[in-house]
């Protein structure tokens, strides 16, 4: 039976480079890029912002790298905005300016559309019109540009603006519903190639570990709950549910590389890495997991 493999990315901020980071080793291993690598690719939040770089222009992990450290993409991504300098944390506006991040997405990604796409692609955003999860694949009616896709999978709440696109409807990143995207893809893949085997590689970002001191949390209310980052708590734990539901249901058809950052001395904030000296350390934690997972991913990929 043939086989095709699917790359999924986990939603993480500026911790994408962890995940490009292990793309990249892979490719140093392998002498492949990783859009040869892989027969389709998708990706919440900022796996999707990866996932339309690498399928969109054939670009390899250790290319976007070059983007980051080179181009500065990700500082011209999060532009902070004016207001919030002003007034620090209190935060009455979003944190970074919607129009930096759309021109910078549109200079990378220029005319390129959903259908002009020669590999499959699946990336989630939450419409605000319609009030529901959408995912956005080859055979999506509009044909979106691809900037504006990742323009809105990337707009995360109260970091960035929602984002309205070319059919008038306003949508926001989609990891506040699907930031594993791992399931999903692997059903849509069986759909599209029903007769192949089908195989995931899921890498994830990090997640966040939260310390909550019982006894005082007896006297919370939503506003001490919420400064203790309960809504991240929430959405932390319904991806490793899914994560947990989508191991059991593919068994070894899915490897998901995930570690706690607590582990690594990486900061928990998603928009840690807009400078070059953090930007290195999320490269190095990066490489430190694809050292330690190496064993897998070979046996994973040559058991096709």
């Amino acid at each position: 039976m043939q086989v095709k493999h699917v790359l999924s990315l986990d939603g993480g901020g500026s911790h994408l480079l962890i995940q490009l980071s292990v793309l990249a080793c892979l490719e140093q291993d392998t002498g492949t890029s990783t859009y040869d690598l892989f027969d389709m690719m998708a990706g919440s939040s900022s796996g999707g912002l990866i996932t339309c770089l690498i399928m969109g222009r054939g670009m390899s992990a250790t290319a976007i790298i070059r983007l980051v450290e080179q181009e500065k993409l990700l500082e011209k991504i999060m532009a902070e905005h004016w207001v919030n300098r002003l007034f620090n944390k209190l935060q009455i506006r979003p944190k970074y300016q919607g129009t930096s991040k759309r021109l910078a997405l549109q200079k990378e990604l220029g005319s390129l559309r959903l259908s002009s796409l020669s590999k499959r692609i699946l990336i989630p955003c939450f419409n605000l019109n319609q009030d529901q999860l959408e995912v956005f694949t080859n055979d999506n009616q509009p044909d979106f540009l691809l900037s504006e896709i990742a323009d809105a999978c990337t707009a995360a709440p109260s970091f960035y603006p929602p984002v309205q696109m070319a059919d008038g409807d306003w949508r926001i990143d989609g990891g506040v519903g699907m930031n594993n995207p791992g399931l999903s893809s692997y059903l849509h893949a069986k759909q599209y190639w029903h007769a192949c085997e089908i195989k995931v590689l899921s890498i994830g970002s990090g997640w966040r570990s939260f310390a909550v001191n019982g006894a005082k949390a007896c006297g919370y209310g939503g506003l001490q709950w919420s400064a203790k980052g309960i809504a991240s708590i929430i959405l932390r734990e319904k991806m490793m549910a899914n994560v947990r539901m989508t191991g059991e249901m593919l068994g070894n058809r899915l490897l998901y590389i995930n570690h706690c950052l607590k582990n690594f001395d990486m900061p928990d904030s998603m928009d840690s890495a807009n400078n070059a000296v953090m930007q290195q350390k999320a490269l190095d934690v990066g490489k430190l997991w694809y050292a330690d997972q190496r064993q897998q991913i070979h046996q994973w990929m040559q058991n096709s």
